[in-house]
């Protein structure tokens, strides 16, 4: 009883015992490879080796402590592991991705397990008291040994794979949240993650946005001053609510005298003017395949990074011949929601016929349903389509008036005569470059 209570140590030697906290990672990093995997995971797997795996993607350069274990299967196996882990050349290059990472780490570990227990060769742990069969047991441990080191390979250049569209997957979460007063937790998403990781169309669609240098911190360009906003520069002023921290520095005679002659360092502060919300409304028929929507979905994301920018609640939704349903996004956006518009944009494949008036009506229709769009709150409807589609000026001129919305119709290698002449703005893109992707996302 005393043993089995007793409190395990890690396998390097900057940790040493695994604490509750530790431990409670460890767990979720083997919950997320058992739903990925479908299935039970080896008795041999358990949490301090989960642990053990996030600290070596995590620590830059590992350090192991060499003590061996006393009769403890658990933890030679889990030795064994790592240190044939570390061997790797997949392992270190990794930590490209990984080294005081938290989210990638804990996604390379939980992918490293996933792999390995579906590659693990059997336990041959009983019958070593029998007679007779020494050399077979020599050989059994001898294959098994090298299947497990097989295993662990494999495991390791999987793991690889993973981290590295993870890190991309996290890096874009990161940017979508910059300059909203705070910082995103990623963590409790390390298995949502790991899924878009594993998504042919995400990597496509990070492939797009890569080069849309607008998905960084670019300053908002319609704002209202407003002194609990956020920080947006440095200005003089006698605000004492928005002063510099550095002013605090001051004797106080002298911070008094700057004070009554508006003299201090203040945080500028602002938000986004009063604005609706960014409507995108996505042609999904069976003329955009291919590198058509995949430039369509990775603007999509841009004025989502714009939404989120200026404050303005986000609706993004896919149409052919019907509207399908469509995903909103608050002004406030969590990090869960931003996985979720990636999530959505990439699980949608082209295919159907078109029917861009039913589609406006629907966008409107759900603006109103959620109060979102009023005479004092004008709003933006992107329309990204091929234009393969009649319809009629007037019914959408109407729908348009009751929103108070702005049509910007982008037209992806096509043209539409009536999109043309009702539009607030018309696009015509020729190249599926950045260029265009930019024009279309830079509009106030």
């Amino acid at each position: 009883m005393e043993k089995q209570n007793k409190r395990k140590e890690s396998v390097y030697r900057e940790i040493g015992n695994i604490d509750e906290l530790r431990l409670y990672r460890g767990e979720k990093i083997l919950a997320t490879a058992k739903d990925l995997s479908g299935k039970n995971l080896d008795p041999r797997i358990s949490p301090y080796l989960g642990i053990d795996l996030f600290y070596t993607y995590y620590f830059p350069i590992p350090s192991t402590d060499e003590t061996s274990p006393e009769d403890d299967e658990e933890e030679a196996f889990r030795r064994t592991v790592i240190s044939t882990l570390l061997k790797t050349e997949s392992a270190w290059k990794t930590k490209i991705y990984t080294s005081a990472d938290s989210v990638t780490s804990i996604v390379a570990a939980a992918s490293f397990i996933e792999k390995l227990n579906k590659l693990l060769p059997p336990n041959q742990g009983g019958d070593k008291g029998k007679e007779g069969n020494s050399q077979n047991e020599s050989d059994n441990e001898g294959n098994n040994s090298q299947e497990l080191q097989n295993a662990i390979q494999k495991a390791s250049e999987s793991a690889m794979k993973d981290a590295e569209m993870a890190k991309e997957v996290k890096m874009l979460a990161e940017k979508m949240g910059a300059g909203k007063g705070s910082i995103f937790s990623l963590e409790g998403s390390a298995e949502e993650i790991l899924k878009l990781a594993r998504e042919t169309d995400v990597a496509r669609i990070l492939e797009k946005i890569e080069g849309l240098k607008m998905i960084t911190n670019a300053k908002t360009k319609n704002t209202i001053n407003y002194s609990k906003g956020w920080i947006s520069g440095i200005e003089i002023g006698g605000d004492i609510e928005r002063v510099h921290y550095s002013q605090l520095a001051f004797p106080s005679l002298l911070f008094y005298a700057e004070f009554a002659n508006d003299r201090l360092l203040l945080y500028e502060k602002n938000l986004p003017s009063n604005k609706g919300p960014i409507y995108v409304l996505l042609d999904k028929s069976g003329s955009m395949v291919g590198s058509k929507i995949d430039w369509a979905r990775a603007v999509a994301v841009a004025l989502f990074k714009k939404a989120m920018d200026e404050g303005r609640n986000f609706f993004v939704r896919f149409f052919d011949s019907v509207p399908y349903q469509p995903m909103n996004v608050k002004s406030n956006a969590k990090a869960s929601d931003i996985l979720n518009v990636l999530s959505y944009l990439a699980r949608i494949k082209a295919g159907g016929g078109t029917d861009i008036t039913r589609a406006i009506s629907s966008a409107v229709d759900d603006m109103d349903k959620t109060k979102t769009s009023s005479k004092d709150k004008p709003s933006d409807i992107v329309l990204i389509t091929d234009g393969e589609d009649r319809l009629s000026p007037e019914i959408i001129n109407k729908l348009l008036k009751k929103s108070n919305s702005r049509l910007h119709s982008v037209m992806i290698q096509g043209h539409n005569a009536f999109l043309q002449q009702i539009s607030y703005r018309y696009l015509s893109v020729k190249k599926l470059e950045q260029k265009e992707a930019l024009e279309v996302a830079d509009f106030s």
